[in-house]
């Protein structure tokens, strides 16, 4: 299963749509990591034929929930936007949190700066903000594979244009 990772849209939805139009046909699901969640629910109206699983940041008052479980092909992902973890410091407390949930994976958002590593057992995926990116020249979503055998692989892409997106770093 490919997901789309986005996060931190900010009301700055044209790159995400971009994104969508351009290779929304391969996508079989989007998780929107907060900041804003109504963007996630926007998009979720425009892009009917794809699932949508989000949460709420720092900068959301709705009662989209703080966190969300989700299991894909096995694997049991974590999605939060990560200011409540203190994840500009550390990832400690974010992945020390997703191992007491179960979780094989902890998406997160808020740094507005991409990561994509494992700790000890789990993996850690920060798509950075395909709107206001922070530390990289352009704009950055995550693209994450899970195989039906529950083989994960996560991507970073930086958003360069329309019809341009190129991979940042590769897989764990």
């Amino acid at each position: 299963m490919k997901l789309l990772v986005i996060s931190d849209t900010h009301s700055y939805l044209e790159n995400a749509r971009n994104v969508m139009n351009t290779i929304g046909d391969r996508i079989d699901m989007v998780l929107h990591l907060g900041d804003h969640d109504e963007d996630a629910k926007i998009l979720q109206e425009e892009y009917p034929d794809v699932p949508f699983h989000y949460v709420r940041g720092n900068n959301d008052y709705t009662n989209t929930p703080d966190f969300k479980m989700v299991e894909v092909n096995g694997r049991k992902l974590l999605l939060t936007h990560g200011h409540k973890n203190q994840v500009y410091w550390s990832y400690n407390n974010i992945s020390y949190w997703a191992e007491e949930k179960g979780a094989d994976v902890v998406f997160f958002g808020h740094t507005h700066r991409p990561a994509n590593e494992k700790m000890d057992t789990i993996y850690i995926f920060n798509p950075g903000s395909i709107s206001l990116p922070r530390a990289t020249t352009y704009p950055t979503f995550g693209i994450f594979d899970i195989s039906e055998n529950g083989d994960m692989e996560g991507t970073i892409m930086a958003y360069i244009d329309n019809d341009n997106y190129v991979r940042v770093e590769e897989s764990f």
